[in-house]
């Protein structure tokens, strides 16, 4: 695992994720809803990424995001399988036709909403026509990368009592975050659409790594809460860790995680540290008990 800004991979980003897009997709269409969107997230696996199990029909598949050997895979229930290369050249709208096509293949056709959401871009995947680099090795890094970051943020979180969504990759922004929930109610009552909404209605402190996008290029690690902060939060004592009032987010840039003696228990102590100052700033009922440490 190295440090690669997101300009240095820019392109090979966009297409894993307008790929993680469509495989979130097809779970928004194929799941029942849960709370927070909790049925459309994509798990690590030791490859890549995962829809998981989604059924369908009399049966049901899976798709995996293949980053070892660059592909998308889907298997059915059937013993169907298909796949198709990420190759260097190829388009979004390519990408897209071959999804299609992968979807039929295995006996599961499944019709998608084909506009990105919460992306630099509003136009449809089929319309996405411009040819894409795409460097495996990069793509391998990143999901070291995010490795790393699952195995400090279920360390982080593992004695949490409360409701929590282990860290997987929200294929909207392409974090892998994981959410700790206090319990409390709390409607979203600002200005938005339907992801905010059912996103944004419980109290919540989420702590994730994101690789960056077109306006930061350092991919970095977060810790964001709801409702949001305001004013002037505590520091967080973990070398290079900040709080931007502008985005109401503490951050900790991976370049400053690499540095450190220990980068696994830095990232802990930042998500620890800016969690105790977050839960006792909104003031979380039960805090003591939802954090008491277990009995084993």
């Amino acid at each position: 695992m190295h440090l690669q800004t997101y300009s240095q991979w820019r392109e090979t980003c966009i297409a894993l994720h307008m790929v993680a897009q469509m495989m979130g997709k097809v779970k928004l269409e194929c799941l029942e809803p849960q709370p927070e969107w909790g049925h459309v997230l994509l798990e690590p696996v030791p490859d890549g990424f995962s829809t998981g199990f989604v059924p369908h029909g009399a049966g049901g598949f899976e798709i995996r995001l293949r980053l070892d050997e660059p592909q998308v895979q889907a298997v059915a229930t059937t013993g169907e399988e298909a796949s198709f290369p990420l190759e260097d050249g190829t388009s979004v709208a390519r990408y897209y036709e071959r999804f299609t096509l992968l979807l039929e293949a295995v006996g599961h056709p499944v019709p998608l909403y084909p506009v990105p959401q919460e992306m630099f871009t509003q136009t449809p995947f089929y319309a996405l026509a411009e040819p894409l680099a795409f460097d495996g090795g990069a793509a391998w890094n990143y999901f070291e990368q995010c490795l790393f970051a699952q195995g400090a943020l279920l360390d982080f979180s593992a004695g949490f009592r409360g409701k929590k969504m282990q860290p997987s990759l929200f294929w909207g922004t392409l974090d892998l975050t994981c959410v700790l929930f206090s319990g409390k109610p709390c409607p979203y009552a600002g200005e938005g659409g339907i992801v905010e909404r059912v996103a944004l209605d419980e109290q919540f402190v989420e702590f994730g790594f994101w690789p960056g996008d077109e306006k930061a290029d350092d991919p970095a690690f977060f810790v964001m809460a709801y409702p949001f902060l305001e004013g002037v939060m505590p520091e967080v004592d973990v070398p290079g860790a900040y709080y931007d009032p502008s985005s109401a987010e503490y951050f900790l840039k991976l370049e400053d995680v690499l540095r450190a003696d220990d980068p696994h228990a830095a990232v802990v102590r930042f998500c620890h540290d800016a969690f105790v100052n977050i839960a006792a700033n909104q003031r979380w009922e039960r805090f003591d008990w939802l954090t008491r440490p277990l009995l084993v």
